[in-house]
């Protein structure tokens, strides 16, 4: 299986560097046209490429198989051409692919909350490249449930990745260019997911966001968690990855009041493993709030929890157990 995965992976990037070398584009641009090529579209960037290079091109993806991988093992493929795309064109930390380590534990407490479930509706409202849609997604299909998925993302770029690795997946995802804090949000999701990007909100904010401050820019991260709320339905989950030092900022105190309101049940804070972070000051934590309403109650007690190093087995497979029995115990799953 291994094997198999470099194998398409070395082709494919085979591939992807002929198409910078050929077209003299940045690395980004190229995975978009080879993403065309596997999906048997073209453009004019490929038309203008010779009989020769275009020879070339196709014969690395022919040679990569992916189409013969299973779906995770295409998945995995897809991530690991992301991954190397954004660190050849030096993109910037919020451009960055949602790692396994964190995509999987996001995916298992989504499949737990929804148990017994035959639909669910997800929304990701930071698409990004989809990886982090896409392994919760499999998830959630691989225990049988019908995934209906929207997702917003800011950036038409990082919009066009993900539509191909949707495509390359055979996903069928409802995803829209949109500025997620101006975009009114539908009360419909069962499940909200998103790596939030960090930093300041540059435009103007409606005066009807709690976590807006009087003076100066608001933290958009902040503005974000709001948006996943109101985008839930009644007892909906939202997983979101957040800062480590999430309630350390000058700001804190008005997210603080915003989720001690009726309307948010604030669940769970799961510290990641510190080695995912190159710098401690990025470090990233996986916040689980719920809407209020349909039943759901706060959860006692809030589970604030360290997740184990990926590679450590017997941790990991005892972290699973306290999960889910703190969940059970507190209803976080569909009855």
């Amino acid at each position: 299986m291994y094997e198999s995965i470099e194998s398409s992976v070395k082709n494919l990037q085979a591939a992807q560097q002929k198409l910078v070398d050929f077209l003299d584009i940045a690395s980004i641009e190229a995975l978009i046209i080879l993403f065309e090529v596997m999906l048997g579209q073209t453009d004019e960037d490929w038309e203008s490429l010779s009989d020769e290079q275009r020879q070339a091109i196709q014969s690395d993806v022919q040679s990569a198989k992916f189409s013969d991988l299973q779906v995770a093992n295409r998945r995995q493929v897809l991530q690991f051409l992301l991954v190397g795309t954004i660190h050849q064109d030096g993109l910037q930390a919020n451009y960055q692919v949602t790692p396994d380590a964190i995509g999987m534990w996001i995916a298992f407490i989504a499949d737990t909350f929804t148990e017994g479930k035959e639909a669910v509706q997800l929304k990701d409202i930071t698409l990004g490249t989809g990886n982090l849609l896409a392994t919760t997604s499999q998830v959630l299909q691989s225990a049988g449930k019908a995934v209906h998925i929207q997702g917003f993302e800011n950036d038409d770029t990082m919009l066009t990745v993900a539509s191909g690795v949707a495509a390359l997946l055979d996903e069928s995802w409802q995803i829209s260019l949109a500025d997620s804090v101006a975009t009114s949000m539908t009360a419909d999701a069962d499940i909200v997911i998103g790596d939030l990007p960090i930093g300041y909100y540059p435009q103007n904010i409606a005066d009807n966001f709690a976590t807006k401050v009087e003076e100066g820019l608001t933290f958009v991260h902040h503005l974000l968690i709001e948006q996943s709320i109101a985008a839930l339905k009644p007892g909906g989950l939202a997983i979101l990855t957040v800062p480590a030092n999430l309630f350390e900022s000058d700001q804190s105190k008005k997210l603080l009041s915003y989720i001690q309101t009726d309307e948010v049940y604030f669940q769970s804070l799961i510290q990641l493993p510190d080695k995912l972070f190159k710098d401690p000051k990025l470090g990233k934590v996986i916040l689980v709030l719920q809407r209020s309403g349909d039943n759901a109650e706060q959860a006692k007690p809030v589970m604030l929890a360290k997740a184990p190093e990926l590679t450590d087995g017997p941790e990991n497979k005892k972290f699973v157990t306290e999960l889910t029995a703190w969940m059970k115990a507190n209803r976080l799953y569909t009855k």
